[in-house]
């Protein structure tokens, strides 16, 4: 196994990207599954048009899930034998977001959502990954497939996995030249702690450490942050490949909460903000309350240099599935300390429920009917 960049000075520093004058209200769009959102043009038309109405600015359309992409993609024809998500037929779902946004002065930024995830329990239709690429999937320390909760894990270190992911990005990119950004996720670049003792890891870390093999403790502090490192590399790699096309393409991650995500997924995200290898973080500070999300906050802040602040959008939990999760009046809490702790924003998970709270969104922005 190789890296796609083995060095952590194998890329330049790029200038970020700029961002939005006012602050950024932005919301995630799941896959049709969830909403009808994908359903036709006029569909997308109608719900942007609703966004927009909520006083939103910024929209994160679902572009890689379960194995499958929702735009036409060569890159990933090559591998699975299908050029998108079947539901979408012969549209390009991406170009109508694109063409819709505009007039509305909404940005729009490819949400890759499984990232370095092959798929979740119960897509039996979509594991070609997994079942296409068997060398690909990431192994635990019993050499067995990394599967956390319920997601199935490809190596994140490999260099086919890496060069897959990047050229999913570049098609992007290239295809797509009005698109804002590209946002990485919880899944990338991440790989759960129990992962990374693929032969080709153990190879490399043996290398670097006298012959010795990793540790069987996956948590261990200094294993850890040894693989995270080798992500922020990976990272670098991305970052500079994508500028390469548009530098003014933004590179977003929405990576979980810090410390948590760097123990347990190896996302060492806020170097990855005092580094600027990302334009614009949006951690998901997903809670159920206004105490809970509070206290998420307050730890956010003190991970984050008040230069870097204003490229922080802190990610909100307004959904899963069709259950909106906060009443208006804890929605307004979070909004509140959001602004007062001075990020740059706030971006809700999910779309389904920007209607149901569309009016506590308006008085939050000061948006008239």
């Amino acid at each position: 196994m190789a890296v796609v960049c083995g060095s952590m000075a194998c890329a330049q520093q790029q200038a970020p990207a700029a961002l939005p004058t006012q602050a950024v209200r932005g919301v995630w769009v799941a896959g049709p599954q969830h909403n009808k959102f994908w359903q036709s043009r006029d569909s997308i038309r109608e719900e942007l048009a609703a966004y927009k109405a909520a006083g939103l600015n910024t929209v994160y359309p679902v572009m890689w899930m379960q194995g499958r992409t929702l735009f036409p993609s060569a890159v990933a024809a090559a591998i699975t034998g299908r050029r998108q998500l079947g539901s979408l037929g012969e549209r390009d779902a991406l170009r109508e977001v694109l063409d819709e946004a505009k007039p509305l002065g909404l940005r729009v930024v490819a949400w890759l959502e499984l990232g370095f995830a092959s798929h979740h329990n119960g897509a039996a239709s979509t594991q070609e990954l997994a079942h296409l690429k068997p060398d690909w999937v990431a192994l635990n320390v019993h050499g067995k497939p990394v599967v956390k909760n319920g997601f199935h894990w490809l190596n994140a270190f490999d260099a086919e996995v890496q060069r897959f992911t990047i050229d999913l990005s570049l098609e992007l990119a290239r295809n797509y030249p009005d698109l804002h950004g590209i946002q990485g996720d919880d899944r990338l670049p991440a790989l759960p702690s129990e992962g990374g003792y693929n032969s080709g890891v153990r190879a490399v870390y043996a290398a670097e450490h006298g012959g010795r093999q990793p540790p069987a403790n996956s948590k261990d502090a200094a294993w850890v942050q040894w693989r995270a490192d080798r992500l922020t590399v990976f990272l670098r790699q991305w970052r500079a490949e994508l500028k390469a096309v548009n530098p003014n393409l933004l590179l977003s991650s929405s990576p979980s909460p810090y410390p948590w995500g760097l123990q347990e997924y190896l996302q060492d995200w806020p170097r990855w903000l005092r580094e600027g290898l990302i334009d614009e973080a949006l951690p998901q500070l997903y809670r159920r309350d206004a105490a809970g999300y509070q206290r998420l906050l307050d730890e956010t802040v003190a991970l984050v240099e008040p230069s870097n602040r204003a490229k922080l959008f802190p990610g909100m939990l307004l959904a899963l599935g069709p259950n909106v999760i906060p009443s208006e009046a804890v929605l307004s809490q979070w909004i509140a300390a959001t602004r007062a702790a001075g990020f740059g924003g706030e971006v809700y998970f999910h779309s389904t429920g920007i209607q149901p709270r569309a009016e506590a969104l308006r008085k939050a922005y000061s948006i008239k009917r």
